[in-house]
């Protein structure tokens, strides 16, 4: 071969023919990079409408090609608006090529534009999509919107730039359909070439869009499941750090309320949210609390009890959240709904959607400023007058020592503060063709009521989404917060000192001890020696993309990650009580928790026989990882010099803490609407933990859930009366994996204390339980949605969940080696009904009235405990067939008339002078009989007022702080005493409701229903009225709007019983003694001894400009 190669070679190296060779080969790569040139050409037109021909006439200016058309082309369309901006000649004829409706060759520098050959009788359909959400945006391109001709199963879908393409016979009809929006029916005849279709959004609740797990939505009128949503209207002018505080009386089934029972044990209070009972045993061994998804990513929010492993006082990472920044909230709560979230969705599951940006470019700027006040209902005190002469009355006078008697110190005041919050935000948001944006800052400024406590948060958000191409989009969202928090923790001593001592010394500061020496602990005075701060860093981010493989298939894959760094520094000083004895001492702790998440998901639509079908596959992997460390230091050379490592190693002292989980799932979900009828779905999902022992490691949860909209049907005759009409059922399980990891396998502890041979040790605490298998969670839901004379939407719901295989602390035979382990312990039920009822009630021009009610109610009960041993917990008891919060208390038989004496009941019902904890029956429980909330919204030209209650009947709450307090005269010389204490007895005969005042007798405030209090309560919530300018000057001033609102949150509480004044009446002189009247209030209620934390009386007025 290389022979003949080489025996043509001279040829081929001619010089001559080489000479004609490299100049044929310039010539072409010339040319080449000529057309290249010309190619990549920047073609601009602007958005100004002209004639076609004049579009033409600049493209072949700036571009150096020709254009070669038929005139009908330019007859059709003589005049056009598009706007071009693009790299090279192909970009720029691509979307030319669209708007005409034509197609395009290109032959050398010459162009060709024809029409697009259509077949006999048919025409090609080509236009664009968008939806317009009535909110004053400029409407945006949609995907995934449903073009069918009318009468058949041909159908197809946009694609990213709000594009579709179908053919379609002349005489037919097109069907434009989008969930939540209006469709539009538009002849096909009718339809021009280079049509934009806007799709209004539906204001008919029935067409309420319902998004669910991983992004299904479903609409109202064929919602199997049972999930409520609320949008950005609810969150509006309710003034609350926190998300959960803003879903009790507006979502029927959720409860909120303070865990830390009038104790005041930390300086920020830990609260709890329930959908539908309490589902696991007491003591916080498993959660109780709802999966918070945001965005897509699982929140972390504590332990099993709301508490931050490593930290002295737990902040909730739900405060993180600008509430300003949440576009809806859907709260899941049946197996149809939350089976698709598998071993964390038992407890019921809340997904937050935080805002995206659509239509034209919008800035905003919005103010928030208010005051906070203590509650107009708080624990009420004696004051100094009523307190001193309590005190005679005891013959007691002469041991007050020092004691000032003319002094009357309202101690509420001293540690009670007007405070104020403030809020700036700063937003901007829209979208184009290629992007949606929405972007936020926001700072956030409290001054608590107790002195010491302040709150500021820095926070910004960015939610970007891009087009790249027709069929692929990128998204990724990133918020991130910083957070400072000042704490002082007075506990009980504002309503424990005597009114007779001055907070202040000589020389106005404040003290420490009282006249007579007693030490005063919890003084504002330490606010300055001391110190408790806590700095926290969270980010929550998302990054991932959908990609329509092609028509109603959609892949999406998402990756998040949810961080939180929390640092806390606290010193006693050396020169007070706190840190006197060791000299002053410090403790640093720091706490990460790192969430981590991908999810993969297919998706796919049609539409087939008249019905609507989907299906979604998925995988998940998740790992939850904590670590904790702390360190404690003492004996420090000055007061200056807080660190724990300038202390020496004698006395310093350090801990660390681990937890970490690990969670594989696979999940399907199938559902098909026919004709808007029937609607059935199916959802399967299997969960592997690392949280389980080795033999139970995997579980599995299936769902199944349908629905008949009969008011759809052929036979339903269409009224004013009812003219919609559903019944919806669901059944299935799914689990709850949210516990300690070391629970199957043992718990370890490392101590000197089991030191061998001169070293520290370990011993295992808690024996391995590889059998430990999940808490699962039957679920029965039924429900009926209707609607009357076109007004009032009324949707009713039974269900009914069962928690099987409980796990709890459980004590074992001693022959394992272990006191307790952690087993499955039982069942569990929980079922009831809930109500919710939409009303227009009026529907005008300018005016505007509409109201939600709302009314759960929950009955819990034990089905089942392992040898039927009861479980104790304190004040509660677990005991099959009844409430697993029930009061298991020694009951009060009152007050003896004669003598003054104490008085309770035994097991048989017999009145006894003699306090036994073997009398203990159960008495009660917390459960309320039902509760709820009203709220009703008006609108009037730009004017706009709402108000809301909340109500609760029924249930029972134990009086701790009153507990806690002085009562009966005990330790009278000592503090303060409760206001009840002017019903105390005083003479035979007397019908009191306090026992005569004793400074020995310590019976009579022993844990009793003495101190069970109703919790029947109604509340006015929140009130706001608002005003929106938005023409005159505001035009002028080239402004879109400015709002102003005016608010108020927790205004007032009643109780049935809040006039009670026991028998003060019936002895004028002592009403004289203690200068009390008719109308003074001489006993607490449940209304005076919630967690005042919770119910910060607060007025508002916020500002929002729009640009």
């Amino acid at each position: 071969m290389n022979e003949k190669f080489f025996k043509r070679s001279p040829a081929f190296l001619n010089p001559e023919l080489l000479s004609v060779k490299l100049t044929t080969l310039m010539t072409i790569g010339l040319l080449s990079c000529s057309i290249q040139q010309s190619l990549a050409q920047r073609i601009h037109i602007d958005t100004t409408k002209k004639p076609l021909k004049t579009v033409l006439k600049q493209i072949e200016e700036q571009s150096g090609y020709s254009f070669v058309y038929d005139a009908g082309i330019v007859e059709n369309t003589a005049m056009i608006q598009i706007s071009l901006d693009e790299d090279g000649i192909q970009a720029a004829l691509s979307k030319l090529a669209r708007a005409l409706n034509v197609e395009y060759k290109i032959v050398n520098k010459t162009i060709t534009l024809t029409r697009i050959k259509e077949k006999e009788g048919t025409i090609l359909l080509k236009g664009r999509v968008s939806i317009d959400d009535l909110d004053g945006k400029s409407p945006s391109y949609q995907a995934g919107v449903s073009v069918a001709i009318k009468g058949s199963n041909k159908v197809t879908s946009t694609n990213n730039a709000g594009e579709f393409s179908l053919e379609v016979p002349m005489e037919a009809t097109i069907v434009v359909s989008y969930i939540g929006y209006k469709s539009r029916e538009i002849p096909a005849k009718d339809i021009g070439k280079n049509l934009v279709i806007v799709l209004q959004k539906s204001m008919d609740y029935l067409d309420e869009v319902i998004v669910t797990a991983y992004g299904t939505k479903e609409a109202r009128e064929n919602q199997t499941g049972s999930a409520f949503t609320i949008t950005r209207k609810d969150l509006d002018n309710r003034p609350a750090l926190r998300l959960d505080a803003l879903l009790e009386g507006v979502v029927p089934g959720v409860e909120f309320n303070s865990q830390d029972g009038g104790t005041n044990s930390s300086a920020r209070s830990r609260y709890s949210t329930r959908i539908r009972g309490e589902s696991s045993t007491v003591g916080g061994t498993t959660s109780n609390e709802p999966l918070w998804v945001v965005d897509g990513v699982p929140l972390y929010t504590g332990g099993t009890t709301n508490s931050i492993p490593g930290m002295q006082n737990s902040i909730s990472p739900l405060t993180y959240i600008n509430p300003n920044d949440i576009e809806s909230v859907t709260v899941l709560k049946d197996a149809s709904a939350t089976t698709i979230y598998g071993a964390n969705g038992s407890n019921g599951v809340i997904l937050i959607t935080t805002k995206r940006g659509k239509g034209a470019p919008k800035l905003s700027y919005s103010f928030r400023t208010g005051i906070n006040r203590r509650p107009s209902s708080h624990l009420n005190q004696l004051n100094g007058r009523q307190y001193l002469n309590l005190v005679k009355d005891m013959g007691m006078v002469d041991q007050l020592g020092k004691i000032d008697t003319t002094q009357d110190t309202r101690w509420a005041d001293v540690y009670n503060r007007t405070g104020f919050t403030n809020l700036h935000s700063l937003g901007l948001s829209g979208s184009t063709d290629a992007v949606h944006y929405f972007l936020s800052a926001n700072i956030y400024d409290e001054k608590h009521t107790i002195i010491g406590n302040s709150t500021k948060r820095y926070d910004v958000r960015s939610n970007v989404s891009g087009n790249v191409g027709k069929r692929l989009v990128l998204n990724s969202t990133l918020a991130a917060s910083y957070s400072k928090d000042d704490m002082f923790n007075p506990g009980n001593a504002y309503f424990q000192y005597s009114p007779l001592i001055s907070p202040f010394g000589p020389n106005g500061e404040y003290i420490e001890r009282d006249p007579n020496g007693g030490l005063l602990q919890g003084m504002p005075g330490l606010i300055d020696q001391n110190e408790q701060k806590q700095a926290t860093a969270h980010v929550l981010g998302t990054l991932g993309f959908t990609y329509q493989m092609w028509d109603g298939l959609v892949f999406t894959n998402l990756n998040g990650a949810d961080f939180t760094s929390a640092n806390e520094d606290q010193y006693s000083s050396m020169y007070n009580y706190t840190g006197s004895s060791s000299n002053g001492e410090a403790y640093r702790g720091q706490s990460q928790v790192l969430n981590l998440i991908s999810t993969n998901t297919l998706a796919f639509k049609r539409t087939i026989f008249k019905g609507d079908f989907d299906v979604v596959l998925g995988t998940e992997a998740r790992k939850e990882e904590r670590r904790s460390v702390s360190a404690t230091g003492s004996n420090f050379p000055n007061d200056y010099i807080r660190e724990v490592g300038f202390v020496s190693t004698d006395n310093r002292l350090g801990t660390t803490s681990r937890d970490k989980q690990t969670l594989l799932s696979y999940f399907g979900r199938a559902g098909y609407v026919y004709d808007k009828r029937y609607a059935i779905n199916y959802t399967y999902r299997k969960d592997g933990s690392s949280n389980f022992g080795k033999d139970v490691k995997w579980g599995t949860f299936s769902s199944i859930g349908a629905a008949w909209t009969v008011s759809n049907e052929s036979f339903w005759s269409k009224n004013k009366v009812v003219d919609f009409l559903k019944f919806k059922i669901s059944y299935g399980n799914n689990g709850n994996s949210r516990f300690n990891s070391a629970y199957a396998s043992g718990i370890y502890k490392y101590d000197s204390n089991y030191s061998y041979g001169g070293n520290s040790g370990t011993t295992m605490t808690r024996g391995v339980n590889d059998g430990l298998k999940w808490e699962t969670t039957k679920m029965l839901n039924t429900g009926i949605d209707f609607r009357l004379f076109g007004r009032f939407n009324v949707a009713a719901e039974y269900y009914r969940n069962v928690t099987h295989d409980m796990i709890d602390n459980a004590y074992v035979s001693m022959v394992s080696g272990f006191r307790r382990t952690y087993q499955n312990v039982g069942k569990m039920q929980n079922a009831g009904v809930e109500l919710s009822i939409n009303a227009a009630i009026l529907q005008k021009e300018n005016f505007n009235w509409n109201a939600t009610f709302i009314l759960s109610s929950n009955r819990n009960k034990v089905l089942q405990l392992n040898e039927d041993i009861d479980r104790v917990s304190g004040n509660t008891i677990m005991r099959k067939g009844y409430n697993s919060r029930s009061y298991y208390l020694v009951r009060w038989a009152g007050v003896d008339p004669s003598t003054g004496d104490p008085m309770w009941y035994d097991l048989d019902g017999n009145v006894t002078k003699v306090y036994n904890t073997e009398n203990r029956v159960l008495v009660g429980n917390s459960t309320p009989q039902y509760y709820g909330g009203l709220t009703n919204y008006v609108n009037y030209k730009n004017w706009n007022f709402s108000i809301f209650f909340k109500y609760a009947k029924g249930g029972y709450y134990f009086d701790q702080a009153n507990r806690n307090n002085g009562l009966d005269g005990l330790n009278i010389l000592s503090g303060n005493q409760s206001i009840d204490m002017l019903n105390s007895w005083y003479f035979p005969g007397q019908l009191a409701t306090s026992p005569r005042l004793s400074n020995t007798s310590t019976s009579s405030i022993m844990n009793s229903t003495r101190f069970l209090l109703d919790k029947t309560y109604l509340e006015l919530d929140n009130i706001s009225v608002g005003y929106t300018f938005n023409s005159g000057l505001i035009s002028r001033l080239k402004l879109d709007h400015i709002s102003v609102t005016a608010m108020a949150s927790n205004i007032a509480m009643w109780t049935p019983y809040s006039s009670k004044k026991g028998s003060i009446k019936n002895y004028e002189s002592l009403s004289k003694q203690f200068g009390v009247t008719s109308g003074s209030v001489v006993d607490n209620t449940y209304a005076n001894m919630l967690s005042e934390s919770s119910r910060v009386l607060n007025y508002s007025l916020g500002i929002n400009i729009g640009f």
